[in-house]
C-alpha cells in the first residue's frame, strides 16, 4: 500500500508520525473511520445527502437493503425477553447504530407488551449520526451514548445488538517472517507516497496473543477492537444476549493476505492509505477469535451460523410469502404501482439471504446469567465452512 494524495487528515498524520513515528493500523484506522473533523463517518450529509450508508452512499448494510432483517430481528428480541422473564425495563443496545434504522426496524417488529416495557440505548462514536438519531427517534424510550463505556458495570437486563460492527472496529495488522511476528505500522512514504506500511515489533501483549501462526510472508488483521467490544459487552449486561451480525473471514487466507480493503460508492478501494478518510476501511472478522475470547469471560456462545439460516430460523420464508401475496392482491385489484413496489420488496428482502452476499455473513450469539438453550436464531447449524472461521 502506497499514498500520494495530500488531505488534511493525511497532513495531520503525518506530523505525528514525524513527532513520535510510525503508528499502528488501528490508529491509523480509528483516524480515517472517526476523526472528528475528517473521519469517513463524520463526512457524510444528512437525510436527502449523500452519506456513509444507504443506497445513495458508500455501502448498504442489511437494514437499508430491507425492513424484514429488523422484523425477524424483533422476533430474536422478543424470544431474549421471554428468556429473561419479562424484565422491566428490557433494555436493547444497539451498538454502531448508525442513523437509528434497524433500531426503527425492530421496534416496529416488538409486540405491544415488549414495547411498553422496552428502552433502547443506541450506541454511536460518531456525533454526526448522535445528532441524527435524536432528531428521528421519537418511540419508545431511548438514550443515545458514543459507547459501552457510558454504561455502568452490570447495568443492562436484555441484549446488545452489533450489526455490521465488528469489521469498523480497529484492527492491527501483522505479518510472519523468518524471524517471528512483526507488526504493520504506517509511516512515512518515500517517492510519492506520502504513507506507507512498515515493519516494526509487535505493540503489544494482546496483539501477540491474539495473533495467528503466520508462514513467512503471511499477513492477518487481529481484531483487537472487536475482541475489547465483546468484553465491553459482557462487563455491562448482568443478564442477557449479545447477537452480532457480520461479515466473517479465516483468520490466515489461503494467499497469505489479510484482506483488508474498503468501499467507496459502492466500489472496493484497495489503496486505503491513498486518502484517508475517504472511505470505509474493513476486514472479515474472525468469529473463531471472538467466540474463544467470549469463553474465557463465562460467557455461552451458539454459532457462528450463516445470516440466511439464522433469517430461516426466524419466519423468513412466512414474510417472503406474505409479500407475495400482497403482490398478487393489488395485481387482482389493478393495483399496478402498488404490485410493483411489491415485487420490488420481494426482490430487495431475498437479497438479505443470497449466496455470496449478505446471506454469508455469521451470526454469533453470547449469553450471560441465562440457560444454554440455543436462541432461535441458532436452531440450524451452519454448513461446514469451506474456510475456518467464515460461514457458507
Amino acid at each position: 500500500m502506497m499514498a500520494g494524495v495530500s488531505t488534511p487528515l493525511t497532513d495531520r498524520l503525518l506530523r505525528r508520525i514525524e513527532r513520535t513515528g510510525p503508528i499502528t493500523f488501528a490508529d491509523f484506522m480509528s483516524a480515517a473511520l472517526y476523526d472528528p473533523h475528517d473521519g469517513f463517518y463524520e463526512r457524510g450529509g444528512e437525510a436527502g445527502e449523500k452519506g456513509a450508508v444507504g443506497a445513495r452512499g458508500d455501502f448498504v448494510t442489511a437494514p437499508h437493503v430491507s425492513p424484514v432483517f429488523g422484523k425477524l430481528l424483533a422476533r430474536q428480541v422478543q424470544d431474549f425477553d421471554a428468556a429473561l422473564g419479562e424484565p422491566a425495563p428490557f433494555t436493547v443496545v444497539e451498538a454502531g447504530a448508525g442513523n437509528g434504522t434497524l433500531a426503527e426496524q425492530v421496534e416496529t417488529g416488538l409486540g405491544g407488551g415488549l414495547r411498553a416495557r422496552v428502552e433502547f440505548v443506541l450506541a454511536e462514536r460518531t456525533e454526526r449520526h448522535r445528532s441524527l438519531i435524536e432528531k428521528r427517534r421519537t418511540g419508545a424510550t431511548t438514550r443515545v451514548v458514543r459507547d459501552l463505556t457510558e454504561l455502568a458495570p452490570g447495568s443492562v437486563d436484555g441484549c446488545i445488538l452489533g450489526n455490521e460492527l465488528l469489521d469498523n472496529l480497529p484492527f492491527n495488522l501483522v505479518r510472519g517472517t523468518e524471524g517471528g511476528l512483526v507488526e504493520l505500522y504506517v509511516g512515512a512514504g518515500t517517492g510519492g507516497a506520502r504513507l506507507a506500511l512498515v515493519e516494526g515489533p509487535v505493540s503489544s501483549a494482546d496483539v501477540e496473543r491474539l495473533s495467528p501462526a503466520l508462514p513467512p510472508g503471511g499477513d492477518a488483521a487481529v481484531p483487537t477492537g472487536a475482541v475489547a467490544f465483546v468484553e465491553a459487552a459482557a462487563g455491562v449486561l448482568r443478564r442477557g444476549y449479545v447477537l452480532l451480525v457480520d461479515y466473517a473471514a479465516p483468520a490466515v487466507r489461503p494467499d497469505g493476505g489479510a484482506a483488508v480493503h474498503g468501499y467507496r460508492g459502492h466500489g472496493v478501494v484497495g489503496d486505503l492509505l491513498a486518502d484517508p478518510g475517504s472511505s470505509d476501511v474493513t476486514a472479515g472478522v474472525d468469529m473463531g477469535v471472538l467466540a474463544s475470547c467470549a469463553r474465557e469471560l463465562g460467557l455461552h456462545v451458539w454459532g457462528p451460523v450463516a445470516q440466511r439460516d439464522a433469517l430461516a430460523a426466524l419466519g423468513f420464508a412466512e414474510e417472503l410469502e406474505a409479500l407475495r401475496r400482497e403482490q398478487v392482491a393489488h395485481l387482482d385489484r389493478g393495483r399496478g404501482r402498488e404490485a410493483v413496489r411489491a415485487y420490488s420488496a420481494r426482490g430487495a428482502a431475498g437479497l438479505l439471504v443470497e449466496r455470496g452476499g449478505l446471506g454469508d455473513f455469521a451470526v454469533l450469539c453470547l449469553g450471560k446469567g441465562v440457560d444454554d438453550t440455543p436462541p432461535r436464531c441458532m436452531t440450524k447449524p451452519m454448513n461446514r465452512p469451506r474456510e475456518e472461521g467464515q460461514a457458507t
